[in-house]
């Protein structure tokens, strides 16, 4: 009956024995660097061949995502090189994962900032507008590496492209 009772003491206490699975890190706040090229579409396209810029963004974990913030710069080649013409997104958005691949879905809104200059037998003239703007996409994130491609519409009533962005975390806290 003894060596019965042992190993029945036994059973019951060896799990308390065994390691336990570390749970997962917490996810940190990042801030990171993107570089970005548009290709316009539709209007967009008729008077611009391509953007190509750098955009700062942040990260912080809320819920099974992220909220986002990135703000930049995206020069554009001006067809006919007759003006230059460069936008100034500055958005705030949310990076959803889907699973554990890295694989993710990500939606922003914000203004983005138009500022154009043409140079006319009577000087330069130079405007600038602010304008709603969206970006909705799907990316892959692996370590400290992000590659996102995305719908740009730097004016929604108006300008649609299509972003690519690479960008890499170069600050985690």
């Amino acid at each position: 009956m003894r060596p019965l009772a042992c190993l029945i003491a036994l059973t019951i206490a060896s799990p308390a024995f065994a390691e336990e699975a570390a749970p997962p890190p917490p996810p940190h706040n990042t801030v990171g660097a993107d570089g970005a090229l548009v290709l316009p579409v539709g209007d967009y396209a008729d008077g611009v061949n391509f953007a190509a810029g750098a955009l700062v963004r942040i990260e912080l974990p809320v819920g099974t995502g992220f909220v986002t913030g990135r703000a930049g710069a995206l020069f554009h080649a001006v067809k006919d090189n007759v003006a230059n013409l460069t936008f100034i997104p500055i958005y705030a958005g949310y990076r959803l994962p889907v699973g554990p691949s890295g694989f993710y879905l990500a939606g922003e809104l914000g203004i983005t900032i138009g500022y154009a200059s043409v140079d006319t037998g009577f000087g330069t003239a130079s405007d600038s507008d602010s304008k709603l703007g969206i970006t909705l996409g799907a990316g892959m994130k692996a370590g400290a590496l992000d590659v996102r491609g995305s719908l740009f519409l730097p004016d929604v009533d108006n300008l649609m492209g299509l972003m690519g962005t690479v960008g890499y975390d170069f600050a985690a806290f």
